[in-house]
């Protein structure tokens, strides 16, 4: 099974290292509860750790252009979560999140300006695959 991975994401990787709740599912219908429960502290620690929000601006000089690009993200409300059964002892359940997060983008001929907006901003769905494995869910 081919999994994606939101790329750019690094600090969320030391997240995990942090952990979450240890459980061991015996059946599906406790996988999904658990994921319930892991999705939920994913989505808060994206919230309050992550990359997302106006103050989080981040710019680039327009090659051969004398023009900046300001961009900045915004999290948004989950879309889709399901657990899938797998054939792996090793890892019996996969998890699957998909979320909205908008992409905010404004030019400018500065930094300056290019941040005073107007920002025009597109949705993209995001989608995160998890592993359950010894007994928690992780990424």
């Amino acid at each position: 099974m081919a999994m994606k991975y939101a790329l750019g994401m690094a600090a969320f990787v030391l997240l995990c290292l942090l952990g979450f709740p240890k459980a061991q599912a015996t059946d599906e219908k406790e996988a999904c509860q658990l994921f319930e429960s892991f999705q939920s502290e994913w989505m808060k620690k994206l919230s309050q750790h992550g990359l997302y929000g106006p103050h989080k601006v981040s710019f680039e000089e327009m090659k051969g252009q004398k023009k900046v690009l300001a961009r900045y993200s915004e999290l948004g409300v989950v879309k889709d979560s399901q657990v899938k059964k797998t054939e792996s002892k090793a890892c019996p359940f996969v998890g699957v999140l998909s979320y909205e997060e908008k992409i905010c983008e404004s030019e400018g001929p500065s930094r300056a300006e290019a941040a005073k907006g107007p920002f025009s901003c597109a949705t993209r769905t995001v989608t995160e695959v998890f592993r359950f494995v010894n007994g928690k869910w992780v990424y």
